[in-house]
């Protein structure tokens, strides 16, 4: 196995570390991915050509990293989408106010922290946490008293003592009748205790033959009822009658009161149940007549709905019916004869609705046989190789019928396939030479920039393949070449300027180095003067991180111009014995070989069993890249690479 030449190696660990770069885009966060994307793109593409086989893998993997860091955009995209909607919903929630509930808060509170924790919409919905847990603790205080009430009575009742209950009921009612937001099941249970307590005080009463007592305690509890039941809102005073008529009843059926309170019970019940019947009464008025106007509004538009029900006019009446039933559903029931009007104005708009839906079905139907003929012909014709099949295509499509809404869109796209299929056969032939001359002369022009236009040749060389132009193969051939020798020219140059530049920026490292030996001041190269040369930047790292007492650094420091010191002497060994101004030595390491080896193994394509003489371009370009040694030293080794660089290329 032949070895790989350095500068396929070179172009082909560029790609690959390219490739790796946006590999690494997949679960990155918080960055353009669109110019990320972008920027690797052209990096990739300004690399230098490869071989096909080579180059179809990279451009495999180069694609799939592509798709893997767009698809990591999506997840970002959509984890900021997530975010996005639990604030709205935690902007919902605040709107909501008291209408929202503890558990809702937490539970979104619980989704934020999962996906961001320690996010600014927790704090945000804090206060109305701590409202709701308020008010969830104020109905808890609330059932807590209310149960200590039940069971302080229950207390009372259960003593043998009846003098405690007679004496603490009336402020166990009134601290009761001071607490608001009871919960049902509280309030049950303080009922029960406050019946069995009443029950046992009428017991009392009557034991101790004290029934008037007893009616006037009854009564009591029948006059706080209906101040109950007059508080009620409008919505529940439907079953207030059948409730009313109950305490007339049990009032009917209790005994009298003791004559000192007879003026004052009697007068307060028909009072207050008075108050109540008139507010049922006109509670009830209110309704019949909301009714009355509904079912009368209701059957004008069963009506209106039942003359429409036969129209074919589809698109109108349809309008018109939906009108009607946004109509309905505004107004209120209509009592007793809600479900009949309801059944009749159902029936009306069924009618409608189904003839619309079969006369569509018909109509749809036929269009799609239609549409289906013609897209089958414009199938063909976009794949027409007869042109006697073209005359006949034109007819079959005309009698295959309107297409509904899609007939205009298939008669320009047969058309359109059939103007193709004709003026790409006029213009195939012509079009192909035409187009190898504007490419040969863009190549032409691209010659004077090759660097920049690599990527462009690249696609031009495609094109050329694709074109397969047997009258411009020779000009195509001589533009290329033309092109392939300025490229080389250029980078020739740009070697040639990044070892003068090395030399210069070594020697002013190497100086600064000396200095910090010496205990003195140094001056390293300014970091726009260091760029491109990672070992010289390496070292002028580690030099100011010497130079500030760091002990570990001045130990690195001394290693590297040390390994320095050994890569330039091989280097100007190697370069002496291939211009013959030194015997060659066994002992010398051969850097440059290794290297190669070790670029070799990363593609698996064996390793190159002998050693072969070594490259002097690349030696060059391995000496303006190593590391400083002294000054003094490092004069010495540019003087010999240079009288060995001379005598070289001087041969050549």
């Amino acid at each position: 196995m032949s070895e790989l030449p350095e500068n396929l190696l070179t172009e082909l660990h560029e790609k690959e570390k390219i490739c790796a770069e946006l590999e690494g885009l997949a679960n990155a966060s918080g960055i353009d991915y669109q110019a990320e994307i972008t920027r690797l793109t052209e990096a990739y593409n300004l690399t230098g050509a490869i071989p096909p086989e080579y180059a179809e893998l990279l451009d495999k993997r180069f694609a799939n990293a592509v798709k893997s860091a767009q698809a990591g955009e999506a997840q970002y995209i959509a984890a900021q989408e997530k975010i996005a909607r639990l604030a709205a919903r935690t902007d919902d929630l605040l709107a909501a106010g008291e209408l929202a509930t503890l558990k809702e808060v937490e539970s979104l509170e619980k989704e934020i922290a999962e996906l961001t924790p320690g996010s600014p919409l927790i704090a945000k919905l804090q206060p109305l946490k701590e409202q709701l847990a308020a008010e969830e603790a104020a109905v808890k205080a609330a059932e807590s008293a209310a149960l200590a009430l039940a069971d302080e009575l229950d207390a009372l009742c259960a003593a043998e003592e009846i003098a405690p209950l007679q004496e603490r009921k009336p402020g166990i009612e009134a601290e009761f009748a001071q607490l608001a937001n009871i919960p049902r099941h509280a309030a049950l249970r303080y009922n029960d205790a406050h019946r069995k307590a009443s029950v046992k005080l009428a017991q009392h009463y009557e034991t101790l033959d004290l029934a008037r007592w007893e009616s006037y305690t009854l009564k009591l509890d029948i006059c706080a009822e209906l101040e109950k039941m007059l508080a009620l809102p409008e919505e529940e005073l439907s079953n207030a009658s059948k409730k009313l008529n109950e305490l007339r009843e049990k009032w009917k059926n209790l005994g009298s009161v003791p004559k000192e309170k007879n003026e004052e019970i009697n007068p307060r019940y028909l009072e207050l149940s008075r108050q109540l019947q008139h507010k049922i009464d006109e509670y009830y008025a209110r309704k019949r007549q909301m009714q009355k106007i509904a079912a009368s509004e209701k059957e004008a538009l069963c009506v209106e709905t039942e003359a429409l029900a036969d129209s074919t006019d589809w698109k109108n009446t349809a309008a018109k019916l939906r009108e009607l039933q946004e109509k309905w559903k505004s107004l209120p029931r209509a009592g007793a004869k809600e479900n009949e009007l309801y059944q009749r104005f159902r029936a009306g708009q069924d009618k409608f609705f189904n003839a619309r839906k079969a006369a569509f079905d018909e109509r749809d139907a036929k269009f799609r046989k239609s549409e289906e003929a013609k897209l089958a012909l414009i199938a063909e014709a976009e794949n027409l190789s007869d042109p006697r099949r073209a005359r006949q295509m034109r007819e079959e499509f005309r009698n295959a019928g309107f297409a509904g809404k899609a007939d205009q869109e298939l008669f320009q796209r047969f058309n359109t396939a059939m103007d193709n299929y004709f003026n790409a056969r006029k213009a195939e032939f012509a079009s192909r030479e035409n187009r190898a001359k504007e490419l040969i002369s863009e190549i032409e022009n691209l010659t004077a920039t090759p660097a920049e236009s690599l990527p462009r040749i690249r696609e031009i060389r495609e094109e050329l393949r694709t074109l397969s132009c047997r009258e411009t193969r020779q000009q195509e051939d001589q533009a290329l070449r033309k092109f392939d020798a300025a490229l080389n020219a250029a980078r020739a140059e740009m070697q040639r300027q990044k070892e003068a530049d090395s030399e210069t920026i070594a020697m002013s490292v190497a100086k600064a180095y000396d200095a910090w030996k010496n205990g003195e001041a140094m001056e390293l190269p300014s970091a726009e003067m260091l760029a491109g040369f990672s070992k010289l930047q390496s070292i002028a790292k580690l030099l100011s991180e010497a130079a500030s007492g760091d002990e570990k650094a001045a130990l690195r420091l001394e290693k590297s111009v040390t390994a320095a010191r050994s890569e330039r002497e091989n280097i100007c060994a190697e370069l002496e014995k291939l211009c013959g101004t030194k015997p060659a030595e066994d002992s010398v390491i051969d850097l440059a070989m290794e290297l190669q080896n070790a670029m070799l193994g990363d593609f698996g394509k064996g390793a190159a069993a002998e050693k072969k003489a070594a490259d002097p371009q690349k030696l060059c370009a391995e000496f303006a890249a190593a590391g400083i040694v002294p000054a003094a030293e490092l004069e010495e080794f540019q003087r010999r690479f240079a009288a060995a660089k001379a005598m070289i290329f001087q041969d050549k």
